[in-house]
């Protein structure tokens, strides 16, 4: 089974991959892993096309159950192997307050960086703010619509502005169903 959970940036597709993947057992990647080289400081540099389609593709067939964290918008080719959607939904404010901290927490405090390290920061706030009303080329609310009218899978929508302890146990709940069915 793979299933892919999704929302804007911030709105805790990290934290409940990882905690699905534990509480299921399933394997779990974030798809940033495959979009992006793995460069010092990360997020610099963007994988070709075909080669994150590829490494995607080779990561869902070598995996009997797997959990994919992040966008998929741009890899469609993927969309036929999704068999569960969890769309997870966040106010902008929350949002930029947990990306902001998050940063904070991982030591890069880009925001107070000098040159392409804040400049490549400040352009993923502006695209993480207009989650709402950027288009299909972008990680948006538009981009995501199209993954799931596309994917063809069942979604559970979970709204994540509250203790995450409770989003974990209505996503579990939600996601058991679908696996016991």
């Amino acid at each position: 089974m793979i299933i892919h959970v999704m929302g804007a940036s911030g709105a805790g597709t990290s934290t409940i991959g990882e905690f699905l993947g534990e509480k299921l057992g399933f394997d779990v990647i974030e798809s940033d892993f495959y979009k992006w080289e793995q460069t010092i400081p990360e997020f610099q540099v963007m994988r070709p096309i075909e080669e994150s389609n590829k490494l995607l593709i080779d990561r869902i067939n070598s995996s009997k159950n797997l959990i994919i964290s992040g966008s998929l918008h741009s890899n469609p080719v993927t969309f036929d192997y999704i068999d569960l959607i969890v769309y997870l939904k966040c106010p902008t404010y929350v949002r930029m307050r947990r990306i902001k901290r998050r940063d904070k927490e991982k030591g890069r405090n880009s925001l107070k960086q000098k040159g392409e390290v804040r400049e490549n920061f400040l352009g993923f706030l502006y695209l993480a703010r207009h989650y709402n009303s950027l288009g299909l080329d972008k990680r948006s609310k538009a981009s995501q619509k199209w993954v799931i009218d596309n994917c063809h899978a069942p979604v559970i929508v979970a709204q994540t502005n509250r203790k995450m302890i409770k989003v974990k146990a209505q996503v579990l709940k939600e996601t058991l169903k679908y696996i016991i069915n």
